[in-house]
């Protein structure tokens, strides 16, 4: 056992390692989306804000490709850091495929290529001596690489069977951090005045927040899915662009949530209003997410459905906000 741990701590994740694990896990049942929405309502959402998924996945074919006909995957190449474009990357006479089968080394040319104990633990200091990273996506991107390197080494060829299964294990294993809403009811100043006069007053606030005030053309997400593309391409421009872009979001977030703090809030409006705060903390805390793709991309796409859960959480609670104004005969969200 102590022999195949130290293989596997041998193998920490770089960055291009981190993102093809994450193609493999958003390929097998979109873990993403499907997790979160059930409503018809979440789904229509989650299907117009589901073009991040495709810049990501660039059809199943991420996972079904094997360039060099080897029997590895290239996903299962970056694990290894084996050429995805040469059968035999140490060119030796032995593919790839059948030198890690037999416990040998695909990088180094045999015959006398079998990983020492010695070895094992040169890599292993080596690798934890480099690896820095302690991001969500990190976390898991070791143990799915872990549970694949010692799968591997025990059974050799794996199944298509084998390899999803370990996937779906990995998504499985995948929680979100939790959510607490930061606001109460007691943080804001609540009257018990519901006159015409006092409604119209919060409502001219609403007014002026929502309605008049400039939006960016892009939206949150339309942001992401360009930074995802940029990530993927390694346009590094792009990416600094997208970023600051996203980031210019969490500060308008924040100054709307500051703005809509302070007013008076007629009683029968309170409950609502509290909605809308909690959910405008809780995209620019996701949006801070989203931005971070690059580091973190696995937190990056749970940020962006916690994006999108709070964007219905706030349409709703502005929904219901104007069927109030009506009864007043106000017109605020149409």
């Amino acid at each position: 056992m102590a022999r195949y741990q130290a293989v596997n701590l041998a193998y920490l994740p770089n960055k291009k390692i981190i993102f093809i694990i994450l193609f493999i896990l958003i390929i097998f049942a979109g873990w993403f989306y499907v997790s979160a929405h059930k409503s018809k309502q979440e789904e229509y959402i989650a299907n117009k804000d589901n073009n991040a998924l495709a810049v990501v996945v660039d059809k199943t074919s991420q996972y079904d490709a094997d360039t060099d006909a080897d029997g590895l995957k290239d996903w299962e190449e970056a694990l290894w850091k084996t050429d995805p474009k040469k059968a035999d990357t140490d060119g030796d006479g032995t593919n790839d495929n059948e030198e890690i089968t037999l416990g040998r080394d695909p990088l180094k040319a045999g015959p006398n290529d079998t990983i020492s104990d010695k070895e094992d633990l040169v890599a292993q200091e080596k690798a934890l001596a480099d690896s820095k990273q302690n991001t969500m996506t990190a976390v898991y991107a070791r143990k799915f690489m872990n549970d694949y390197l010692m799968l591997k080494t025990q059974k050799g060829d794996l199944t298509e069977e084998d390899k999803q299964n370990l996937v779906v294990k990995t998504m499985n294993d995948i929680k979100p951090p939790k959510l607490v809403d930061k606001y109460k009811l007691s943080d804001f100043n609540v009257v018990k005045d519901i006159s015409k006069e006092s409604v119209k007053q919060y409502a001219d606030l609403m007014m002026a927040v929502f309605v008049s005030t400039e939006m960016p053309k892009m939206s949150e997400s339309d942001i992401f899915t360009a930074l995802l593309d940029g990530i993927k391409k390694e346009d590094f421009k792009n990416i600094e662009m997208t970023v600051k872009a996203l980031n210019q979001y969490v500060t308008l977030n924040k100054r709307i949530l500051e703005a809509i703090l302070p007013p008076n809030i007629p009683e029968n409006l309170s409950k609502l209003h509290l909605e809308v705060a909690n959910g405008f903390n809780n995209i620019a805390l996701a949006v801070e997410d989203m931005a971070n793709a690059e580091n973190d991309p696995i937190r990056a796409m749970i940020g962006q459905r916690l994006y999108t859960e709070q964007k219905l959480r706030i349409y709703n609670a502005m929904k219901n906000i104007q069927e109030v104004f009506n009864k007043y005969e106000i017109t605020v969200f149409k």
